[in-house]
């Protein structure tokens, strides 16, 4: 039983969602039966689905055009073909079964080691494409040449270089330091969270790491050589400890380094601030109280207020929050990722808009594409969500003057991400641009006439740049708005649409500028319909007199509005005269008001001439189609080794047993099998009857997941459900197990088995059965986790199960199974948990349940309660002790401690054979602490007392109980 049983939990894992815990998790759902091909170039092998072709052919270009670069910057070549595969899109990048982890938003590719594979989704921007394609090929570099020096020298392939250096490694040698990362990495200085080198794991992981990497080997590159880069890796296998690595190489340790650079980059940025205005000093804080940007306005029916997307407990959501009440606490509009309709808001990737009748639009992925959602925002009812036929993921969306028709940037199955407008009553769906260049951000204005989007179409795209365009909408012409070598994201025509505002880093921070086409002409506006509103502006005559090629007069003039140490995102007009805005400070992104606009506009501390005559011809992006012969063939399944493992065990029931297990997959992962091997050493036994095998397959390439598989398992057993003895058992047999994802949070599962079991249990004593088990179940997980267990949400689980010996009638039994369970975020970082499960096995000779021990009732022995009914529940109030704590290990490593939570608790339950003889019920109430020590592994300690006599008498001593394991 004991191995059967750890097989089926292997195995089944990954029919289960990937969770911690076999009977929950949420799903990876395989929506899309992708068709996939590969293309041959001489280093790589590219596998693509055919909607992707072109893409694939672009990536294939920029991939040989990187290892050209990298491997002369390496001084390193690679002799094995290095597999990359690529997803035209991050919702189908979440499908990936290469690998077992779900992928969250915000994850832009992997290099994976078992295989070597490279796995990248398109974003939109073939610059950011670019950018990940070289930044993953220069770890395939990287990862190759240092086993190379490892081998050369003699030393055991057991270390790679710390992650500060193996990322910033790849973005210095990828990527140019940009506004984003002057954003993340001026603000821990400033804000004196900078760890530098030496305590460089307190950012682990977070995009700050990446940075600080990329940051100190720019400075190392400057202050050192170029070629001191290289010689840290050449130099690697001279010590475990790489700051000893970095001292046989510039000369310096982490310490030391530090010592240098830190004083000379808080000077650096101290200077900086000097010239440059804080967020406080000229804008009023609106949001401040958790993640929150992508501010919209709302005056319909005389309000003033904001909507925005946040994240306040974990779950990223929309909130609203009335401008007129300055200490009133922003509301909860509408839960997000704990449904089948809002999986997800994409957080940095999407905004909203309020129409000025008071509908709300915005976007959500549901299941196998993002869907567009309109809200009434005075009632709060859903008016009807919009998902339309092979557009994949959809951008931010904005209304029109009279509300008939929403604008908004999509990416459709090939992943080219354009313009499109949507006309509601008449339920059609207009593409306005179709090609590569990434199109995103756009706005209608006031007269319908025109779009404004920021796209890299401009002369200086191919380097990841942005500029601004005007698109007609009655023609489809398209003219820059602004030229040159810089981002100019997120523009808003104001609302007579005289203005545009919008963000660019010219000068090396995102700042919030302005267009003002009144203040080059005197043009007219039209009065508009209401009479109410202000005369819209004639942005078509504007047009034509300044944007047009033959008509040129003057150069049209962008104007800084903020000058700020931080950066300033998203901006969105609040009436005629302030803007809302979005800056990231003190790690946070918080919601500003900036008034004065228009005087900030003629006070601006920075000009910039758009020539329009400098324009040259726009971009376009090679191709690369392969190797001849070798072009758009259809993958085909190779299976390699992923797993393969021995071990010898002696244990004083068990004996002594030695075996394996071997696991293949092929390289997309959509196929794997498994095969364990082993033998115990009973010089009694036949050996052919002790031989024990098990060979399974599992397929995750469609949506109905499902694995199969035989098994010959004998061996001495201890059941502690049935006996206090060990007996001989003998069990062979087949099994087949499916799981259906309905959503990622909920699917079904079903599994049949029937096997030949024959139990020795002495000499007078045996079983033989031939039995058939069959279960389905029903399970439901939205929780999310913090340090140590769930922090917030639901899980369920249900399942029904019937085993019958169909051949001696030895046993007959059913089976129900119900857990449930509820987290309550009750203030930030305190969870109130509740668990609740029923468990029954009826009928003859039913199988028994036990419970008892940390995960259970604590205070109690391990599974020291026993019976074919168990019920139990349990309440636990869940609190930070502290969130970091970092100690020095030899080798001048640094452990950082990820955090300790302490819980106090109630248990109570029992497990009975009979209502008839129901016993009495076990409880236990105490205090815990739970400290996560890697990331993954939670060492739990519980003290307090038993609840005994029937719930009459509390035990007169502590007990104390270490086990490791997360929170129910």
């Amino acid at each position: 039983m004991k191995t059967r049983l750890l097989v089926i939990i292997f195995l089944l894992s990954y029919l289960t969602g990937y969770s911690q815990f076999v009977d929950f998790g949420k799903n990876k759902v395989q929506y899309s039966d992708f068709d996939w091909h590969t293309i041959s170039t001489p280093h790589f092998k590219i596998f693509y689905y055919k909607e992707a072709k072109e893409l694939a052919e672009i990536g294939a270009n920029y991939a040989e055009e990187s290892y050209a670069i990298l491997s002369q910057k390496f001084k390193h070549t690679l002799i094995d073909t290095v597999p990359i595969i690529f997803y035209s899109s991050p919702i189908h990048f979440k499908q990936t079964n290469t690998t077992p982890g779900l992928i969250p938003d915000g994850v832009g590719g992997f290099f994976e080691f078992i295989k070597g594979r490279v796995v990248i989704p398109h974003e939109g921007s073939l610059g950011q494409f670019k950018h990940v394609i070289r930044h993953e090929l220069t770890h395939v570099l990287m990862v190759s040449k240092l086993l190379n020096q490892l081998k050369l020298y003699g030393k055991i392939n057991d270390r790679m270089p710390p992650l500060w250096f193996t990322e910033g490694l790849a973005e210095y040698w990828s990527t140019e330091w940009d506004a984003q990362a002057e954003m993340i990495f001026k603000d821990a200085v400033l804000s004196d969270y900078y760890p530098g080198l030496s305590n460089w794991e307190e950012s682990y992981g977070s995009f700050l790491m990446y940075k600080l990497g990329q940051r100190v080997l720019e400075y190392i590159a400057d202050k050192y050589g170029e070629e001191k880069i290289l010689e840290l890796m050449d130099n690697f296998w001279m010590d475990e400890n790489f700051s000893v690595v970095m001292k046989h190489t510039i000369g310096k340790d982490y310490e030391e380094f530090d010592a240098e650079f830190t004083p000379y980059i808080k000077d650096y940025y101290n200077n900086l601030k000097n010239n440059q205005d804080t967020p406080s000093k000229i804008s009023e804080l609106v949001i401040s109280s958790e993640f929150g940007h992508k501010p919209t306005y709302n005056s319909c029916c005389s309000k003033k207020e904001i909507f925005y997307i946040g994240n306040k407990s974990g779950y990223t959501s929309i909130f609203k929050k009335d401008l007129k009440e300055k200490k009133s606490s922003p509301e909860m509009f509408l839960f997000g990722e704990r449904s089948d309709e809002f999986e997800s808001f994409h957080f940095f990737r999407t905004g909203m808009d309020v129409s000025s009748d008071g509908r709300l639009a915005f976007v959500s992925q549901k299941g196998e594409a993002d869907a567009l959602n309109i809200f009434d925002v005075k009632t709060g009812d859903d008016l009807g969500d919009f998902s339309f036929k092979n557009i994949v993921g959809i951008g931010s969306p904005a209304w029109n003057n009279d509300n008939t028709k929403i604008v908004f940037p999509a990416t459709d199955f090939s992943g080219k991400s354009d313009i499109y407008i949507f006309e509601i009553k008449e339920n059609n769906l207009i593409r306005l641009t179709n090609d590569f260049y990434d199109d995103r951000d756009p706005d209608i204005s006031p007269d319908g006439k025109y779009i404004v989007f920021s796209s890299d179409r401009t002369s200086f795209g191919e380097n990841n740049k942005y500029n601004l365009f005007l698109y007609e909408i009655k023609t489809g012409n398209i003219e820059y708005l602004t030229i040159g070598n810089q981002l100019d994201y997120s523009p808003k025509f104001s609302e007579d649409g005289s203005k545009v505002i919008f963000t660019s880093d010219i000068g090396g921070n995102q700042n919030i500028w302005m267009i003002d086409f009144a203040h080059h002409s005197e043009i007219a506006g039209s009065e508009n319909k209401s009479g109410s509103k202000p005369v819209i502006y004639d942005l078509e005559k504007f047009v034509n007199d300044y944007l047009s090629p033959e008509n040129y007069k003057i150069p049209l003039e962008m104007r800084r509005l903020t000058n700020l140490t931080s950066s300033a995102m998203d901006p969105e007009w609040a009436g005629d005269n302030e803007i809302l805005f979005t800056s990231f400070e003190k790690r946070a992104m918080k919601i500003r008001k900036l008034p004065g606009v228009n005087n900030k506009f003629d006070s601006s501390d920075m000009v910039v001439k758009i020539d329009f005559i400098k324009k040259e011809n726009i971009w376009e992006p090679d191709k690369l189609k392969g190797i001849s012969g070798k072009n758009n063939t259809r993958y085909e399944k190779d299976f390699s080794m992923d797993l393969a493992t021995t071990s010898i065990t002696t244990d004083p029931v068990f004996g002594t047993n030695a075996g394996g297990v071997i696991s293949l997959s092929d390289m997309l992962g959509n196929e794997r099998y498994y095969f364990l091997i082993f033998n115990n050493s009973d010089p009694n036994s036949d050996f052919w009857k002790s031989f024990n095998v098990a060979i399974s397959k599992v397929s995750l390439e469609q949506r109905l997941n499902y694995a199969y598989g035989i098994y010959h398992l004998s061996g001495k057993r201890y059941d502690i459900s049935e006996s206090d003895v060990s007996y001989y058992e003998r069990m062979y047999g087949a099994y087949l197990s499916m799981a259906y994802p309905l959503s990622f949070f909920r699917r079904l599962e079903t599994s049949t088995s029937l096997s030949q079991t024959t139990k020795d249990i002495d000499l007078l004593n045996y079983r033989k059965s031939l039995l058939l088990s069959n279960s389905v179940a029903y399970i439901k997980d939205n929780a999310i986790y913090g340090l140590t267990g769930p922090v917030d949400g639901e899980k369920f689980n249900t399942t029904l199960g019937y085993t019958t010996d169909i051949q001696y009638s030895n046993e007959n039994f059913y089976s129900v199974l119900i857990d449930y369970r509820k987290y309550f975020q009750v203030f930030p970082g305190i969870t109130f948990a509740t668990r609740g499960q029923w468990f029954m096995n009826e009928g003859k000779n039913a199988r028994r349940f036990y419970m008892g021990g940390s995960w259970s009732i604590r205070g109690w022995s391990f599974n020291s309660i026993k019976g074919t009914k168990m019920w139990q529940t349990n309440a636990e109030v869940r609190f930070p002790v502290f969130s970091l704590w970092q100690t020095k290990l030899p080798l001048g490593l640094n452990y950082i401690i990820p955090g300790m939570n302490g819980a106090v608790f109630f248990d109570a339950g029992n497990a009975f054979d009979s209502f008839d003889n129901y016993g009495q019920t076990y409880g236990s109430f105490g205090a815990g602490l739970r400290l996560n020590l890697f990331g993954f592994l939670v060492l739990r300690y519980d003290t307090g007392k038993r609840i005994e006599n029937n719930f009459s008498k509390v035990q007169d001593d502590l007990f104390h109980q270490i086990f490791f394991g997360w929170d129910f």
